[in-house]
């Protein structure tokens, strides 16, 4: 297993319990070497099987 942080600007609380069809993944999702300025984004830590995402570890959201 591989962890990522990933960083998106829609704040999902029910991540925990839905993780692969959460809307993250639908809408705007980026890599840490995507994004420039963090203000207002929501960077989620999570755990990869290969390409799957099987569980968040962490939620923080930077300030604007």
């Amino acid at each position: 297993m591989k962890t990522e942080k990933i960083y998106s600007k829609i704040n999902d609380p029910k991540i925990h319990k839905n993780l692969a069809d959460s809307p993250i993944w639908d809408e705007e999702c980026y890599h840490p070497d995507e994004i420039i300025n963090k203000a207002g984004l929501y960077q989620y830590t999570i755990k990869f099987d290969g390409l799957k995402p099987v569980q968040v570890t962490n939620v923080f959201k930077y300030k604007d």
